[in-house]
């Protein structure tokens, strides 16, 4: 059988493979009962269906299980489909947890070792005291290594939001290279943590998805929650330093139409979302710049309203 993972899957593979069950759910049409699924791995989605569901597949098969699967791809309304003739739990020993959960391309060492390197540039006491806490806390650090930035849009995958929190903080430090007024503490400070909530946003052993508490309370006031928090520990920790350091988080997605509880409105604040906005936007299209191959167009990005050129693909003249 095929050994290919989704992202290069065409019509008339036959595979048997092991994927993430991510959606499920349970129909009826005229010959009886089928199941549809969204099965994923470390490389992307795919539809799938099964005509002739066992007992397994309509009543034990759940969302969050690593699955065997055996069938073939074909295509239903534009799209590649999966048809399913077997599946069953998979076993622990079956597979690597690199194949079904995508990961950043850093280790965790460099994605540490650049976040240590951003903490010692701090100056201001206060500021490094409140970072150093997190840091100390080894549930937190564990937790914000392996974290994922995104469900689906941008560094979505295991590693990818100390990965994108590191891009974010040494570019507004390159920014800021070009206007003496800015505060470079600020900007690491927001640059590392704006994203810090996304801990407890998403969850997910085999599939990134919200939890809870990231639909109703959401990643912003997670972490603004927590900024206060470890700061009232923290002798003599100036309150209007704590503000500033809360409009930095609070204001990054830029609009209240964005999720942002304020709009941006210190200097630092506004290259804090720029830079926000560039890499995650960069993620993004680097993404979907793999998924092409590097070259041509895209298919259309709605969450950009356009279709993206990559070139042909080699060094131009």
């Amino acid at each position: 059988m095929d050994p290919k993972k989704i992202k290069d899957l065409v019509v008339e593979d036959k595979l048997d493979a092991y994927f993430s069950v991510r959606k499920k759910d349970v129909r009826e049409y005229t010959r009886g009962m089928f199941v549809s699924l969204e099965l994923g791995d470390s490389t992307g989605r795919i539809g799938a269906v099964m005509w002739e569901p066992d007992q397994f597949a309509l009543t034990d098969l759940a969302e969050g299980m690593v699955v065997k699967v055996r069938g073939q791809v074909g295509e239903y309304n534009g799209k590649l489909q999966l048809t399913v003739n077997r599946i069953r739990l998979a076993q622990d020993d079956e597979y690597k947890i690199e194949d079904i959960l995508p990961h950043s391309t850093q280790s965790e060492a460099q994605r540490r070792a650049r976040l240590n390197a951003l903490t010692e540039k701090i100056e201001n006491s206060y500021i490094k005291q409140l970072v150093e806490s997190f840091w100390a806390d080894e549930a937190f650090t564990a937790d914000f290594l392996k974290a994922a930035a995104g469900k689906l849009w941008h560094h979505a995958y295991v590693g990818g939001l100390s990965e994108h929190s590191a891009n974010v903080a040494e570019l507004a430090l390159r920014v800021a290279a070009g206007y003496d007024y800015l505060n470079k503490d600020y900007l690491i400070f927001g640059g590392m943590f704006h994203d810090a909530g996304k801990i407890r946003s998403y969850g997910g052993d085999m599939f990134i998805d919200f939890t809870d508490e990231g639909r109703l309370v959401d990643h912003i006031a997670i972490c603004d929650h927590w900024i206060c928090e470890r700061a009232a520990k923290i002798d003599g920790f100036p309150d209007q330093l704590l503000i500033k350091l809360r409009h930095m988080i609070l204001a990054h997605q830029g609009e209240r139409a964005y999720g942002s509880p304020v709009v941006p409105m210190m200097p630092e604040a506004f290259v804090l979302y720029y830079c926000d906005e560039i890499d995650s936007k960069m993620g993004a299209i680097d993404r979907i710049r793999t998924k092409q191959g590097g070259k041509g167009w895209s298919e259309y990005v709605k969450m950009l309203d356009r279709f993206l050129y990559f070139g042909e693909g080699v060094p131009e003249a």
